[in-house]
């Protein structure tokens, strides 16, 4: 009767213990999809069925081969809900999270199991443990509670540390960053059917009475999770340390093209300032000539020619006047362009000329802020765009909005959006204008905002700079 009643407690407790269990899981599989997934009822649907799939797996009395298909099923059915919900972006790096979650799930499980093999030794090794029913069942409650807690909680900081390592959460992963990340965890599905083959033949032997010792620990086996789970944890750290690495690129060749625009710039002003110290050499000379058509009574012809010299003084002067040179040409190469494409531009940018900031720094500010400006105006429904800017004390602060086609989602976890244009250079301007900005002790700040017209992006850069 005894036994009987331990049985059933074993039973019973190890149920309960295991849906303790997976219910956590399921809610690690939340934990850990959701930074990736910008519906986030998405996760929720997806993590249900994972719960669901494998609750009716457990209960379910099926051959193996079914068993095996309600696993593939149990893998594949949230993936595809987490990527039709969301939008169907990024699929193949709905299949990476999944994946990932599965293998470490398993691995960790495996790894403590084995462990489980060594403390069964040790513990039958002892007589009191051996022929004490109360002794084994306390042993039995504290190894299945320490077992599965110490799996929920190793899980949770696996997930953790991933998601710290793994930034760039929102980019597309292409198919041969796919391949990279997961090409090394085949073995791992391999093993795995494996080692659960081994385990099956096992019990069968002693059920049948061939085999009559317990399964052993293995210290292979051990080593190959540890192998296994380190490996998982190292190639999402390095892929993301060569991402890291090829976007520093992108933003130095950006910024080398852009330091080559604004030289041309300043070529343009030295050749401006050149035709203007020659129009002043001349001043004298168009002087005589006006006055002489003048004084011979050809008003029209001196009208004329004085138009011919205003408009020749209109095409040297710069479209925008901000008090500095180099910001003029800058400014006033984006107001043509600007033009030409019939976006507006309200401009009342004023170079702070008393604060020590060199107006190449400035220059490559406001060129970044005004191409990403102008990229987002020509999606936009109803385009416009300002540049305005203040100074207090020694504080610097420029200002530029404008509006775009919709809002921006896709944020890294700085702060910065991400851009779809990742290659030669483009698409890292923002990280330049926040490495200036760092510079000079300030900072930038990125809001996104709402009104009767669509959608406004803001950014404000500010600039600390003693006084000259």
């Amino acid at each position: 009767m005894t036994e009987q009643v331990s049985v059933e407690f074993f039973d019973t407790f190890m149920n309960i213990t295991l849906e303790v269990f997976f219910a956590a899981t399921a809610v690690l599989y939340v934990y850990w999809t959701k930074p990736f997934v910008r519906n986030k009822r998405a996760v929720y649907y997806a993590a249900f069925l994972y719960w669901l799939i494998g609750l009716i797996g457990r209960y379910t009395d099926a051959p193996v081969w079914v068993g095996r298909i309600m696993a593939i099923v149990g893998f594949l059915l949230p993936c595809l809900i987490l990527f039709l919900l969301d939008d169907r972006r990024n699929p193949l790096q709905k299949v990476f999270i999944c994946t990932v979650f599965s293998l470490i799930w398993w691995i960790m499980l495996e790894m403590l199991s084995e462990l489980g093999f060594y403390e069964r030794d040790i513990v039958f090794s002892f007589e009191k443990m051996r022929n004490s029913v109360t002794v084994a069942v306390i042993e039995f409650v504290v190894y299945n509670v320490l077992f599965y807690g110490i799996a929920t909680v190793i899980l949770f900081f696996s997930f953790r540390l991933l998601h710290k390592k793994y930034r760039r959460k929102s980019e597309e992963l292409t198919w041969r960053e796919f391949v990279m990340l997961l090409a090394p965890t085949g073995t791992f599905l391999v093993v795995k059917p494996i080692i659960r083959s081994y385990f099956y033949l096992w019990m069968d032997g002693i059920e049948n009475g061939s085999i009559e010792e317990n399964i052993p620990g293995d210290p292979y086996r051990i080593g190959f999770c540890i192998l296994s789970y380190a490996s998982i944890l190292v190639i999402i750290i390095f892929y993301q340390q060569i991402r890291d690495r090829q976007e520093e690129e992108y933003a130095r060749r950006a910024l080398e093209s852009q330091t080559e625009d604004i030289h041309r710039h300043m070529e343009q002003i030295e050749d401006t300032y050149e035709k203007m110290r020659a129009m002043r050499h001349d001043m004298g000379n168009h002087m005589a000539v006006i006055q002489g058509l003048i004084e011979s009574g050809e008003r029209r012809e001196a009208s004329e020619y004085i138009g011919r010299w205003q408009k020749n003084l209109e095409e040297l002067a710069p479209r925008v006047r901000t008090g500095n040179p180099f910001t003029d040409a800058a400014l006033s190469g984006f107001a043509d362009r600007f033009a030409e494409a019939g976006i507006p531009l309200e401009d009342s940018f004023i170079f702070p000329a008393k604060l020590a900031i060199d107006p190449f720094d400035m220059c490559v500010v406001l060129s970044n802020a005004l191409q990403n400006a102008y990229e987002a105006s020509v999606h936009a429904g109803v385009p416009a765009v300002s540049v305005t800017s203040v100074v207090r004390g020694t504080t610097f602060i420029l200002n530029v909005k404008n509006r775009t086609g919709g809002r921006l989602s896709d944020m890294s976890d700085d702060g910065i959006p991400y851009s779809a244009k990742n290659e030669d250079g483009h698409g890292y301007g923002l990280k330049n204008i926040r490495n200036i900005a760092r510079r000079y002790n300030g900072e930038i700040e990125i809001r996104q905002e709402e009104d009767e017209l669509g959608n406004m992006f803001v950014l404000n850069v500010m600039m600390i700079g003693s006084h000259q």
